[in-house]
Parts: C-alpha cells; sequence; structure tokens
C-alpha cells in the first residue's frame, strides 16, 4: 500500500501572476502516469484545497470542477479521503453529496507498523477558532473582507438579543482584528510563529505514530521521520507543487516533476 498525500491547492485564490494557486500543475499531476503505479492505493486531500475564504463557497466548487473530475476519474483502486482545512472548512457541513469521497477533520491509515494520522494543521494555530473558520467560509461573497455582512452576520445568528447587544461594545473590534489576520496568506500571517507551530505538530506526536498535516506552505520531514508537512501548491511560497508519498518503509516528499526533497529538520 503506497499513500499519496497532498494539501493546500486553494483552488480560486489568484491575487496575481505571483500570487495564486497553481492549478494547471495539480491538474497536470492528476494526469500524471504515477497514478499507473499498482502500489498506489489511497490519495489524501488534506485540506485547504478550495478557498472559500476569498471566494464564494458555491461557486469555487463549480468553477473547479473540471479538477474534481480528475480525481473522481483515478484508478478505482485508489480510494480518495478529503481532511478539511481552515479555509475549506465548511466541507464538513455537506450531506447527501455526490462527491466519490468522505469529508473527515482527522484521518488515521496504517501500513505495516507505521500508523499514519492525517490533520490538516490549523489544530496547531491559535489563532484558527471553529466558529470563525466557518463563518469566513460562509461570507457568500468574492469581495474581500465582507465583514458586516458576511461574517459578522454568522457569527451572531445563533446569539440572544444581549449577546449581540454586548458585543458591539466589548467584541466586534477583536474579532474583526482576528479576521483580518487569518485572512494574511500563511506566508505573512506565520511570521515569528511558523515555527511555534510546528513544534506543536512535532510535541503533539505520540509515540509509534506518524503525524502528517499541511496548513504553513512548509514542506519537511523530521530528522526521525515522525512528522511530514506536505507543503502546498501556491505559487508565492518558497517551495510548491509538493507531495508526500508514505509507505510501510517510511515518508518521502516530492516536488511535483522536480527533485525528492531530502533534507530533514530537526526533532
Amino acid at each position: 500500500m503506497v499513500i499519496i498525500a497532498v494539501s493546500d491547492q486553494h483552488l480560486g485564490y489568484n491575487l496575481s501572476d505571483k500570487e495564486k494557486s497553481d492549478k494547471d500543475s495539480f491538474n497536470a499531476f492528476l494526469d500524471s502516469k504515477m497514478w499507473d503505479d499498482p502500489e498506489i492505493t489511497d490519495l489524501v486531500l488534506l485540506g485547504d484545497v478550495v478557498d472559500m475564504w476569498r471566494r464564494d463557497a458555491s461557486g469555487v466548487f463549480l468553477e473547479n470542477r473540471d479538477t474534481f473530475d480528475k480525481i473522481a476519474s483515478l484508478p478505482k483502486r485508489v480510494t480518495v479521503h478529503y481532511v478539511a482545512g481552515n479555509h475549506d472548512f465548511h466541507v464538513l457541513q455537506l450531506k447527501d453529496h455526490s462527491y466519490p469521497f468522505n469529508f473527515v477533520n482527522t484521518l488515521r491509515l496504517s501500513e505495516g507498523n507505521l500508523h499514519y494520522n492525517f490533520v490538516h494543521g490549523y489544530q496547531f494555530d491559535k489563532l484558527q477558532q471553529k466558529r470563525l473558520m466557518e463563518a469566513l467560509c460562509r461570507r457568500m461573497s468574492d469581495t474581500a473582507g465582507n465583514f458586516e455582512s458576511g461574517v459578522w452576520a454568522t457569527l451572531t445568528r445563533d446569539w440572544s438579543d444581549l449577546e449581540y447587544f454586548l458585543s458591539l461594545f466589548f467584541k466586534k473590534a477583536s474579532i474583526r482584528k482576528s479576521v483580518e489576520k487569518l485572512q494574511l496568506k500563511p506566508e505573512e500571517r506565520l511570521v515569528g510563529t511558523r515555527e511555534e507551530v510546528e513544534n506543536l505538530a512535532r510535541t503533539s506526536t505520540p509515540p509509534g505514530e506518524v503525524l502528517v498535516f499541511g496548513h504553513t506552505h512548509n514542506p519537511f520531514i523530521n530528522e526521525s521521520a515522525t512528522v511530514v508537512n506536505t507543503g502546498c501548491w501556491v505559487t508565492d511560497a518558497p517551495i510548491y507543487n509538493t507531495y508526500a508519498r508514505l509507505d510501510a518503509s517510511g515518508p518521502r516528499i516530492f516536488i511535483f516533476e522536480g527533485r525528492e526533497i531530502t533534507e530533514r529538520v530537526k526533532d
């Protein structure tokens, strides 16, 4: 059994030529001959596949139908798993959908004596809060920073009148500030805190298990091969278009149509 894991495609995210999702390369990855390998049994989409924070949540799926058709057309022996990220957290609410995979918050797969645990990685980022993540996914607008009509309305829809009244004086400004920071790309938002996020991921791994996550857009494997970051497919990251190959012998990371990343970071 061989597991391929990828994350952070951010389909729908295009701010400029230097800041965009490399959808063409990801489609080429899905079309590549690597899937002819009969040992590959699983594809794990490790979150932030689509970017619902910057684009209309339903429209971004329709716009990228071609990519999901390619995923659906992978060999039948390949089981596809979709682990929700912070930018597509709303997929956990989808019911009775026609996609050929399930949406989950965490995933565990074993091969030989290795137990791979998959999470997106927002769990190690103190700024991420589930209510904010869901609200940002449900802004219902392609306009960046649509706080009043989208995020704020979603956050407060179940509040009592008293909670809403108090929020106008005590919570609104701080929540707006958090939302504005959350919408920064990881390369900006995690300056000074990326190491903290990744260290928390390392120390959260139980003995005998391998943690596989994304979120920080920084592909790496630690020296003991117990923590793997799958990187991203966004062109403003220093290294992008990366994927992890996981089997009974351990994890490896590759740049699509490029080299294997053999350097290891300290435990």
